[in-house]
C-alpha cells in the first residue's frame, strides 16, 4: 500500500463505481511510480478499471522538438509496456484544464489521481481542473523521495537547513517499491490508438532541426544508464564531477527531469552498491537534499 503521508486530496468528491484514471504528467514511467501504484490501488479496491492519460500541451516554456521528441518516445514506451498490464494509455493534446475535464466526462471517470508538480502553472491546472469535478481527485507525490509538503511547511532557505529534516525522515521513507500489477478489470469503454506521427508533426514547438541527442529515452534507458554511472563513475564522482575536461557526471538528468526514473530508485540502488565515502555521499547529498530543497522552494514562495 502507500503512504497516505505521500498522497493529499485536491477535492473530496463523491465516489461512485466506475473506472479510475491516472493523469500523468511529471512522472513519466510505469516502475517506481508511487501515484500509478496508488491509481491502482483505488482501482482494485472497488474492482474497477483503470487508465492512464497524458494531456500534451502544444507549447510550453519555450521547449523545442528535441525535448517534446525525447519525451514523446518516451511516452510510447510507457503505451507498450502498460497494454501488458491491461491499462490503457491515452494521449490528448491541449491545456489540461479543458482536455482532463473532457477525457473524465467522456469515460466517465469517478476518481482521478495525478503526480506532484510545484510548479505554479501546473497547480493552477490542477485548481481549476478540481474546482469543476464533483469525483474524487488526489496528488501524490512520487517525484520527491519524502513527500514535499511532509520534508517541511515551510520554505527552506538554504541546503543547510533542510538537511537535518531529510536526515531524521530518510530511514522511513528510503523503502522498495512494490511492483504494479497486471490489471485484473479490462477497459471495455472505445479506445483510439495515439498516432505518433500526427503527434509530432503537429506540434507548436520550435522545430527547427537540431543535433542528434546524445541520451535513449525512456524507462528502460534510463535503468541502464543508473547502471553504467554505477559500475563506471561513481567512485570518481566526488573529484570529477566539476572538471569539464572528465567524464564525470551522472548523465541522469534527463531521466530525473521527465520522471523516467525515480530519484527514490537511484538513491536505493547507490545505497545497495559496493562504493562507499566521499564520492557517494557527494552524489546522495545533490540526488536528496538539494533536489528536494528545489522543490520546496518552489511549492512554498509564491513569486
Amino acid at each position: 500500500m502507500v503512504r497516505k503521508e505521500r498522497i493529499r486530496v485536491l477535492k473530496e468528491g463523491y465516489k461512485a463505481p466506475g473506472p479510475v484514471a491516472y493523469w500523468m504528467s511529471r512522472d513519466q514511467r510505469i516502475s517506481d511510480n508511487w501515484a500509478l501504484l496508488y491509481a491502482q490501488e483505488l482501482a482494485m479496491k472497488t474492482g474497477e478499471a483503470l487508465a492512464v492519460v497524458f494531456c500534451l500541451v502544444p507549447e510550453f516554456l519555450n521547449a523545442t522538438v528535441r525535448q517534446y521528441g525525447y519525451m514523446l518516445d518516451g511516452l510510447r514506451e510507457i503505451e507498450r509496456d502498460l497494454a501488458a498490464l491491461n491499462i490503457p494509455f491515452f494521449l490528448t493534446t491541449g491545456s489540461p484544464d479543458l482536455e482532463i475535464l473532457g477525457f473524465l466526462n467522456q469515460h466517465h471517470i469517478k476518481a482521478l489521481v495525478t503526480d506532484f508538480d510545484p510548479l505554479k502553472l501546473k497547480r493552477q491546472w490542477k485548481k481549476d481542473i478540481a474546482k469543476q469535478l464533483a469525483i474524487p481527485f488526489y496528488e501524490v507525490d512520487a517525484h520527491n523521495i519524502i513527500p514535499c509538503w511532509l520534508t517541511s511547511p515551510k520554505l527552506e532557505y538554504g541546503a543547510y537547513t533542510i538537511r537535518p529534516k531529510i536526515r531524521r525522515l530518510i530511514p522511513e521513507f528510503l523503502e522498495e517499491y512494490p511492483k504494479p500489477q497486471k490489471h485484473p478489470i479490462i477497459w471495455n469503454l472505445k479506445r483510439d490508438r495515439v498516432d505518433w506521427g500526427k503527434i509530432k508533426k503537429n506540434l507548436s514547438a520550435d522545430n527547427r532541426k537540431c543535433e542528434l541527442r546524445w541520451v535513449e529515452p525512456g524507462e528502460k534507458a534510463a535503468r541502464t544508464a543508473l547502471g553504467q554511472f554505477i559500475t563506471d563513475r561513481l567512485d570518481v564522482y566526488d573529484m570529477a564531477r566539476n572538471d569539464p575536461n572528465k567524464a564525470g557526471q551522472s548523465d541522469l538528468s534527463p531521466y530525473l527531469h521527465f520522471g523516467n526514473i525515480s530519484a527514490q530508485r537511484v538513491a536505493l540502488e547507490v545505497v545497495k552498491g559496493k562504493v562507499v565515502g566521499k564520492s557517494r555521499d557527494a552524489f546522495l547529498d545533490e540526488l536528496i537534499r538539494r533536489r528536494e530543497l528545489s522543490d520546496n522552494v518552489w511549492f512554498y514562495n509564491d513569486h
